[in-house]
């Protein structure tokens, strides 16, 4: 009975390591928070605000997720990724509250590419990261979504393919299903890429339309950029531009971008503008990362951003006050008002 019991044990074992050579799963994360001090200039009848306070996802946004694959023979793969997002600073679900809001999406890889469905990001976003020099982070136009539109970051209910690489140049299609019995076309999102990796070059061009809910008119966006890492110092720089078919507001902007490594800290600067109609706003951000470790990283950044006459853009940590919780009125009290923000924060990796 003993050696019956040892046998089965073994056999379970052996299958397990059998089965373990073919598929594998990875949980990973990010923990992120600054220790931020901000003030907001006063317009009007309303003062000028300031607040120190403890905020997630300065550099980027905290999340746990799952991600894995499986190898179905003949160069062919399944996987799939499960990203939630949190804040660390009160433990509350970010995203609404979903889930999994950061992404969720299986599909299958191979020597054709990849075709994947979900709650993805969209090729257009994938782009302006790429080009972004703090890599979208919160202290950036790009990092704060205000003129990617909305539905043009994450998507949900998404076909995504791209192509596998060709001598450097790799592109994606999206289709979002607006899921709606209004008719196909409402709330539909497209998004596409064309994209250029060589050495120390990259090039970008990226595009989505977006659908509103009755399908009558779209957000669409086109961006091109590229970055330059020479590795004494690392350019890069991208412009956007958009409208909304309904209205004809035109939202533009760019990004200038320069990182110089020192050792085991590098130092960025990012300067930028935004406009969406008649409302303008520019940006300066310098800062600085330390490297503690291979997944530790100790940050510091500055940020000033200016709003003219007709814009109370809330850039820093974008709208995320109000869910945090910890610094809800120190947004701009009306058009004009400015802010500042000097933040320190720890970003870990695992």
């Amino acid at each position: 009975m003993k050696l019956k019991l040892l046998a089965l044990a073994v056999g379970g074992l052996m299958a397990g390591v059998v089965s373990a050579q073919s598929a594998n799963v990875t949980l990973y994360g990010v923990l992120d928070l600054s220790l931020s001090s901000e003030r907001s200039s006063g317009t009007g009848a309303v003062g000028s605000r300031s607040a120190t306070y403890v905020d997630s996802g300065g550099l980027s946004g905290s999340r746990w997720g799952l991600r894995g694959s499986e190898s179905l023979g003949g160069g062919l793969n399944a996987v799939f990724v499960a990203e939630s997002g949190f804040l660390a600073d009160t433990g509350a679900a970010g995203q609404g509250g979903r889930l999994f809001g950061r992404q969720v999406f299986v599909g299958l890889n191979g020597g054709f590419g990849s075709l994947t469905l979900g709650r993805q990001y969209s090729p257009l976003f994938s782009v302006l990261c790429e080009v972004d020099i703090d890599g979208c982070s919160s202290f950036s136009i790009v990092g704060n979504h205000h003129l990617t539109r909305p539905g043009a970051l994450r998507v949900d209910n998404t076909v995504v393919y791209a192509t596998p690489n060709m001598s450097g140049f790799t592109a994606a299609v999206m289709w979002g299903a607006g899921e709606s019995v209004v008719g196909t076309n409402a709330a539909r999102t497209l998004s596409a890429n064309l994209q250029y990796k060589a050495g120390p070059l990259y090039a970008g061009f990226g595009y989505a339309d977006v659908k509103n809910a009755a399908g009558t008119a779209s957000d669409r966006t086109w961006t091109a950029g590229g970055a330059f890492d020479a590795g004494v110092a690392k350019l890069s720089a991208n412009y956007l531009e958009g409208k909304n078919t309904a209205t004809n507001v035109k939202f533009k902007g760019y990004q200038v971008g320069a990182a110089v490594p020192f050792g085991a800290t590098t130092a960025l600067v990012n300067v930028g503008e935004g406009k969406i109609g008649a409302a303008k706003n520019r940006i300066l951000m310098v800062g600085a990362d330390h490297s503690l470790s291979k997944r530790t990283t100790a940050y510091a950044r500055v940020g000033i951003s200016n709003n003219n006459g007709a814009s109370n853009l809330d850039m820093f940590h974008g709208n995320s006050f109000g869910a945090s919780g910890s610094a809800a009125t120190v947004a701009p009290t009306g058009a004009g008002s400015d802010e500042r923000i000097i933040s320190l924060g720890v970003r870990h990796r695992f």
